[in-house]
């Protein structure tokens, strides 16, 4: 198959583009997170634009100022409550070996040796700290210049993200545009599909969990809660720590509602939260997801690991969507080949 000079370069341009965003990987993160956020904040854009037929930087702006708006009104309401419990939680920590070592001493004797060995060996390493919480966040977030390149940048993807598109279009081989197109459309669909019902998903098993564990009278409902929403975005590892956590922290607790012990307590919770998670893989995640990114268990579970490796907690984010993306390459391309062969 002979490949004209016009496909060489763009070939060569494509390598040479991947080899440069591999070189600068540790400044991408602001840029990377302001795809994201045009991704998921589109269609709204959009829908300003030609039904309120606002300019596209007006309803960015309004977008913005909304926004902030939110956050401020959640500060107010939250932030207090969050604090209060983030100071009791590293004393609770600490608190941690010794409570645990009371509960364990009132375990059936069948069950005793094994619950010694487990909070042996979470108590060495120190699996668990203060900090772990809030250094799951993007670096991004955590600087003032990080977060201004990532508004900066979120501003132009929106307004100008279809131009670009556009524009990239123009640059392709009329023979080669309506394949190109069509495979931008489901990589489009994939991605702001998957992005959107991710953050519905967050905010629904937030919401649950901190209701539920509210009403047993877990301590740190509202930490867990939202940790336990954030983790969502890690498949399989993510909800199976965050309960991890939930259980742990129920089991070295005294005071619960409904009389129940620490171990009646743990149980309850390790319950809900099992629950929970069946609930939004059999009838949630399918109505709001769509099976989007259709990859097996294993693949998905393999493509965290890798992200992680490659590029940290981004990569663990960005990591099943970039799989989904793999999957729609692979196969429009055998699409085309069966074509081409019959």
């Amino acid at each position: 198959m002979a490949i004209n000079l016009r496909t060489a370069f763009f070939v060569f341009l494509t390598l040479l583009v991947a080899f440069v965003l591999y070189l600068e990987r540790a400044i991408l993160s602001p840029f990377v997170l302001a795809i994201i956020f045009a991704y998921i904040f589109n269609p709204v854009i959009n829908f300003f634009n030609r039904y309120i037929k606002l300019p596209r930087s007006l309803s960015i702006v309004i977008i913005y100022f909304l926004l902030l708006f939110l956050l401020i009104s959640l500060g107010v309401n939250i932030t207090k409550q969050v604090t209060n419990e983030s100071s009791e939680l590293k004393g609770f920590i600490n608190g941690i070996p010794e409570a645990s070592e009371n509960q364990i001493n009132n375990l059936p004797s069948w069950i005793k040796p094994a619950a010694q060995e487990t909070f042996a060996f979470i108590e060495k390493p120190k699996a668990i700290s203060s900090n772990s919480v809030f250094t799951f966040f993007p670096k991004a977030f955590t600087t003032v210049i990080g977060f201004f390149i990532f508004l900066f940048a979120g501003f132009y993807f929106l307004k100008d993200g279809e131009l670009m598109t556009k524009k990239f279009l123009e640059s392709i081989p009329s023979k080669y545009i309506n394949d190109i197109d069509l495979l931008f459309s489901r990589i489009s669909n994939v991605l702001g599909g998957y992005l959107r019902g991710q953050i519905l998903m967050i905010f629904l098993i937030s919401s649950v969990l901190y209701l539920a564990l509210t009403i047993i009278g877990v301590r740190f409902a509202l930490i867990l809660s939202i940790f336990s929403g954030f983790v969502e975005i890690v498949p399989i590892i993510g909800p199976i720590f965050a309960g991890a956590i939930g259980v742990l922290i129920t089991f070295s607790s005294s005071h619960l509602a409904f009389g129940l012990g620490p171990l009646q307590g743990a149980i309850v919770v390790a319950l809900i939260y099992f629950i929970v998670r069946q609930v939004q893989d059999y009838f949630v995640a399918p109505a709001v997801m769509g099976r989007i990114v259709r990859l097996h268990p294993l693949i998905i579970l393999f493509a965290v690991l890798a992200g992680q490796h490659m590029w940290g907690i981004l990569g663990v984010i960005l990591a099943v969507p970039i799989a989904g993306v793999i999957r729609i390459l692979l196969e429009f391309s055998l699409e085309k080949i069966n074509k081409s062969e019959k």
